[in-house]
This record gives C-alpha cells, structure tokens and sequence, in this order.
C-alpha cells in the first residue's frame, strides 16, 4: 500500500536487520549444540556476546551501505558481509580480552559461530530478499529519466531483476525540461516532475546520461527534486567503465581504473587458492572419481579419459582433460547427424552444443548433467594451465567465433567454472558466452571468484540445464 510505498527503504532496512541478526543469533546456537554446553540452547554469557556483536554488526553494515543495499551487487554485498563480520568478531575477541572474561567463553564456540555466521548471513539475506521479491515487498519505487526508446529497455531489466531494488513505475522523457535553465517555462516543467514524483512517492531517480558532459548538468536539474539521482548508462556489451573509483583532485574529477588482471599480488594468491583447492578436490573426490571410472568402463567401449585440445593464457594450447562421455568416432556421428537435419545444425551453429547429442553415452548424460565429466580438470589446475574460476577454455577453431574479446581472453588463465556457466550455462549464445568471459576478465576480483564458486554449486544441484 501507500504507507508500504512511501517507506520503502524503512521496511526493507527493518527486515534486513532481522535476517543479519536471525542468521547470527543461530551460528551461534549451532556452535554451543557442537560444544554440547550444559543447561539453556544458549548460556546467558553467549546471549551477552550476541548482543555485543549484534549492536557491532548492525553499525558496520549500515556503515558499509549494506542498509538496504540497493544497487550493490552480490559480490560486493559478499565482500563487504564477510569483512563487517570479521572485524565484529575481532572487535569482540579484543574486548573480551581487555576485561580478562576470556576463560568465561568456549573458543570451540567463537571460532564455530565466526564461520558459521560468514555463511548463514548472505544465505539469510538471499533467501529474506527472494521471499520480499515474491510478495512484492522488495524494491523501491523509481523514476527513470531520458529518451523513452532508450530508457524502454533499462525498464525491462530492472523489471526482470528485481533483486537489484529498483521498481520502475515512472518514464519522464528527458526533452520536457530539456531548456528549464533558458526557457521561460522552464519552471513549471521542474515543478510538473515535482508534483509527479510527489504524486508517485518517488524518492529515487534514475537519470539516462549518453554524454559524459551532460553529467553536471543532469545533477544540477534533479537533485532539488529527488533525494537520490542515480546516474546510469547503458554498457552496449562493453565494460570499461566498471570498477571505477571517484578521485577528487580539488577542481578536477578523476576516475581511477582498477585493473586487478594486471595487479601481481591478487593473482598470486588466486594462483594459491587454485592449488589448495585443486589438491583438496582431488583428495576428497577420488573415491567418487574411482566410481565413475569403473562406470564408464561398463558403459560403454573406449577410454576412460578424454582429452582435447584447447587455448588457454596467452594463446598456448594445452589437453583439456575431461571422463569420456561420448561414443569412439562420435566427430563422424555428429556429422552425419548434422548433415540429416538442418534444425540441428543451426542448434550447433549457433549454441555449439546440442540439447539432443547423439554422440553422447548413457551415463555421459548423468555426467554431464552433474557436471561431474569436468572433474578430471583438477589436474590441469594443478599444472597450472587452469584456474577453478575463468573464462571457459576454447576450441583453437572457435578463435574467429570469439571476436574483439579474444584478446582479453588469452591475458587470463581460463576455468573450470565461469560467470558463463552460471548465466543460463548452455542455454546462452556463443556469442553471449564471449561478451560474458568479456565482463568477467574486466571485473575480475577475488570476491567474484567467490560468488561464482557458490554459484555453481546452486546452478549444478538445482538448476539441471547442462547437456
């Protein structure tokens, strides 16, 4: 209603406060059932440390724009939850120090609840937000302002993604107050919005700016009619302007370009994750490894592994290895397949995968569905010519087929999994697939690798659309 409208962000800050402190309070119920502490679910003592981080916390994320969020991305939501929460922890470690109440608390229970908290608090958060998307309750009601054929399709993408928080519920064309400084109706255009924005509750706009020069002028005209501008421009499938930081030189603007890819102590230490990772993977997965080697075996004549050639950092090849989920002479199956049906062949022309593959064996279409074919590239991550997160390794022939991006994609280490296999996975263009790499490779940081690896986990086990 009105009232829900009017205090959009109140109401979202308000259930957003409880979800963080939902997701807290459990981590640390969780924590004393693992130490199996005596008497109450949660000892009085534990309920003071609850408290104390629970005030800590609440000021950090509003401190770190995490109050309501809008317009912060799950990456750096992620980022900013888990460096919020450590410092919480740190703060309340460092207190109970101080006043020597050290020997009164379970560190077992610390420790738990810490990590557990790193987790339960974006998973309350993600599932708080799909539940108020839902029921309507999620988002703010916004204008947005500019030429109405280029600001239609910035209204059907806020609409299909509504956890970004914006609602469009207005379109003001841009030329109605285009002359407010020099015409001498000029007023009573600005005043027209008013009523309209007061009229509609909106507290926010979204300003269409196509000029960089425009910028000051566009702040000038909206910021007495609105309390928060925003403004916004389309990428055209290009992303330079991403993870830009403001710098105020006095008089002059400058805008600092993070360029991570280039930066040599992040990538070492992606270098570093990948080979614990890697070494993990490969040791806690071996026995199902193992399991799905015999099963192949069964299955179907020919080898275990399979392993073909692929472009990787720098345009070196190298053998993708991979468990066998085809039939031996599957190239001359395919085209034969190809050439008796041409439906197909636009599939494979455009997709380069097929949905019915009539190369594939009947346990490759399990392995492939669980993506479980792709865990023998464990060992190309070990040997250095794969990361776990990274553009998808391609085909020496698909070179041309990736455009102007393939010059950003050989000055990274291609992946196992990718912001690709997580945005539709096979259900994406190829063409789609290389502007996705595109955005990955220039928004690169470790907090994305991070949401991509969760990522996959949910697209793997509840969204089965790989074949």
């Amino acid at each position: 209603g009105m009232l829900f409208e009017t205090n959009s962000r109140l109401w979202m800050v308000g259930f957003l406060i409880a979800s963080d402190l939902f997701g807290l309070f459990i981590s640390i119920l969780v924590a004393c059932q693992i130490r199996q502490l005596p008497g109450d679910l949660v000892e009085s003592a534990y309920i003071k440390i609850f408290r104390l981080l629970a005030i800590t916390l609440v000021i950090l994320f509003r401190r770190n724009g995490l109050y309501p969020g809008i317009g912060t991305h799950y990456v750096e939501e992620l980022k900013q939850i888990v460096s919020s929460v450590n410092f919480a922890y740190m703060v309340m470690l460092g207190i109970t120090f101080i006043l020597k109440t050290t020997s009164i608390y379970s560190r077992l229970v610390l420790v738990v609840s810490w990590f557990l908290s790193l987790v339960s608090i974006p998973l309350c958060r993600y599932f708080l937000r799909q539940w108020m998307i839902r029921f309507g309750l999620w988002g703010e009601p916004t204008a947005i302002i500019g030429d109405f054929h280029k600001v239609l399709p910035m209204v059907e993408h806020f609409r299909s993604n509504p956890q970004l928080g914006l609602r469009p519920v207005a379109i003001i064309q841009d030329d109605q107050c285009s002359c407010c400084t020099t015409c001498a109706h000029g007023r009573d255009a600005v005043c027209s919005i008013k009523t309209h924005a007061h009229g509609f509750s909106l507290q926010t706009a979204l300003i269409l700016i196509t000029d960089l020069n425009d910028i000051d002028r566009l702040v000038e005209r909206f910021r007495t009619i609105f309390p928060r501008v925003i403004l916004v421009k389309d990428k055209n499938g290009r992303y330079g302007l991403n993870n830009l930081e403001v710098l105020d030189f006095s008089h002059i603007l400058g805008l600092q370009v993070k360029n991570n890819q280039l930066d040599t102590i992040p990538q070492v230490f992606k270098r570093l994750i990948d080979l614990v990772g890697s070494f993990l993977g490969l040791l806690v997965l071996a026995p199902l490894m193992g399991l799905v080697a015999v099963g192949i075996m069964i299955d179907s004549p020919g080898r275990i592994f399979y392993r073909q050639m692929r472009m990787g950092r720098d345009g070196r090849t190298f053998k993708l290895l991979k468990f066998r989920t085809m039939h031996i002479g599957a190239g001359q199956i395919l085209a034969d397949a190809l050439a008796r049906d041409p439906a197909l062949k636009v599939e494979w022309d455009q997709y380069q995968k097929l949905k019915k593959d009539p190369r594939i064996t009947r346990l490759g279409k399990f392995l492939r569905k669980f993506s479980l074919d792709e865990l023998p590239q464990l060992w190309n991550i070990v040997r250095g010519e794969m990361s776990l997160v990274g553009p998808r390794p391609i085909l020496p022939d698909q070179r041309d087929m990736y455009g102007d991006a393939f010059e950003c994609y050989v000055q990274v280490t291609p992946g196992m999994t990718g912001l690709w296999q997580v945005s539709g996975r096979n259900q994406t263009t190829f063409v789609r697939r290389a502007e996705l790499d595109h955005e990955y490779i220039q928004s690169w940081s470790f907090w994305l690798d991070i949401f991509i690896l969760f990522k996959t986990i949910k697209v793997v086990f509840w969204e089965k659309s790989a074949y």
